[in-house]
């Protein structure tokens, strides 16, 4: 009986651990990246195609990196910007703390719907950078349905509603 008590204890804490370490991952997410416009136009209003530029790792880390970094800049840097893509003012600028649960929960996969690499997520030559032996810099074209993103933040209170126009 003391035996099977311990054996039952002993996975508690060994399941309490596990669970430990998940959150401490999921906190130590980072923002580290460069937003800037193009001059690549999407054919409609309702898409805006930036250049993310990501630090990661590994070379095929960066691929997802990137996508969740443009949305990430988009809502909360915005970016300058001349001509047809010109500057866009960040969606969410009162910050990722402002709304912490509800983009914690999004940026574990919902933003996915919003945003696909362009090129089939080719990197174009000169856009991949080794900084050091365990970091790449990649540059990547993105393309972000910014009206689709802004109407499901509108839904949920995140944003105002505008009226009419993107911007």
């Amino acid at each position: 009986m003391k035996m099977k008590l311990f054996l039952v204890a002993l996975c508690a804490c060994f399941a309490l651990s596990v669970s430990a370490g998940k959150k401490k991952k999921q906190e130590a997410i980072q923002y580290n990246y460069e937003l800037e416009a193009t001059k690549h136009v999407a054919k409609s209003a309702k898409f805006c195609i930036v250049k993310v530029w990501s630090y990661g790792k590994k070379e095929d880390d960066t691929r997802n990196l990137c996508m969740r970094n443009a949305i990430h800049g988009l809502l909360f840097k915005g970016y300058e910007g001349v001509g047809a893509n010109g500057t866009r003012r960040a969606l969410c600028p009162e910050g990722y703390d402002a709304h912490k649960e509800y983009f914690d929960k999004f940026f574990i996969g919902n933003y996915k719907q919003y945003v696909q690499l362009t090129n089939n997520g080719a990197v174009a030559p000169g856009d991949m950078i080794k900084i050091s032996k365990k970091e790449y810099k990649v540059g990547m074209l993105v393309s972000v349905n910014i009206d689709e993103l802004r109407k499901r933040l509108e839904a949920d209170g995140i944003i105002k509603k505008m009226g009419g126009g993107l911007f």
